[in-house]
């Protein structure tokens, strides 16, 4: 009887074992059922398999000032209106070309990226950096992009070129706490935040490897050793009732 009880436990402590496992490893909402809530990212176009929070994401735009001599462009930072910013810019002064004029413009406005990388994940809107006057040669401008929180996280800027329709990845810093990536950017150009972790099947299809899937596959694992150990809590049951009687 002891042997048969000690393989019960063993059962039901494998269950907690691979439910604490996932919940440790998921993200937050594992606790609130299968359904992912919706994602704290505004997508102009949320990917297949994202749940879009019904908000769409907001431009960015500053004036800037030119010296009175216009020699110099003045810096200051461009970032879109959503709260914490999707992107932001951070101009150093004389970093623009100074135009004869007293003021310049800097936009960000936000696409849907057209594909993606051969060998990355786009977790973000295409953000178009824009502006009246073009970036002084040799200077560069840092690009902040947030990215989306149901995908997995930026480890790379990637820069969009829309007449030959390719990728050029850029070297970023990642910060997993604020769920941004940063990039020194050479040029005006369209960004956007990808990620590596992603495996291509031989059909061609992309499979996003991370744990998104994790508490799906643990939930799985634990209905399986819990239906694995009804015949024996049944047995020892039955049992126990045959002894009482006896």
């Amino acid at each position: 009887m002891r042997r048969r009880f000690n393989g019960a436990g063993l059962l039901l402590a494998a269950a907690a074992a691979v439910y604490l496992a996932a919940a440790w490893l998921s993200r937050p909402g594992f606790y609130d059922g299968f359904a992912p809530p919706p994602d704290s990212y505004r997508w102009v176009q949320p990917p297949a398999g994202v749940t879009s929070n019904g908000q769409k994401p907001l431009p960015g735009q500053a004036v800037l000032a030119v010296s009175s001599d216009h020699s110099r462009v003045a810096g200051g930072t461009v970032a879109t209106g959503d709260q914490p910013p999707q992107a932001e810019v951070v101009i150093q002064p004389g970093a623009l070309v100074a135009p004869n004029l007293d003021t310049v413009s800097v936009e960000l406005t936000p696409q849907a990226a057209a594909g993606r990388p051969a060998d990355a994940l786009v977790v973000g809107n295409l953000y178009c950096l824009t502006s009246s006057v073009s970036l002084t040669q040799g200077e560069q401008l840092q690009l902040i992009l947030r990215y989306s929180d149901q995908l997995p996280g930026a480890n790379a800027v990637y820069r969009y070129d829309d007449e030959t329709r390719s990728w050029v990845e850029l070297r970023a810093v990642r910060n997993p706490k604020a769920a941004t990536v940063t990039a020194a950017v050479p040029a005006l150009g369209c960004y956007a935040p990808a990620a590596h972790s992603i495996a291509t099947t031989s059909s061609g299809a992309t499979v996003v490897v991370g744990n998104r899937w994790l508490p799906y596959v643990a939930a799985g694992t634990i209905l399986l050793v819990l239906f694995a150990g009804l015949p024996l809590y049944l047995r020892l049951r039955r049992d126990g009732r045959s002894r009482s009687k006896s």
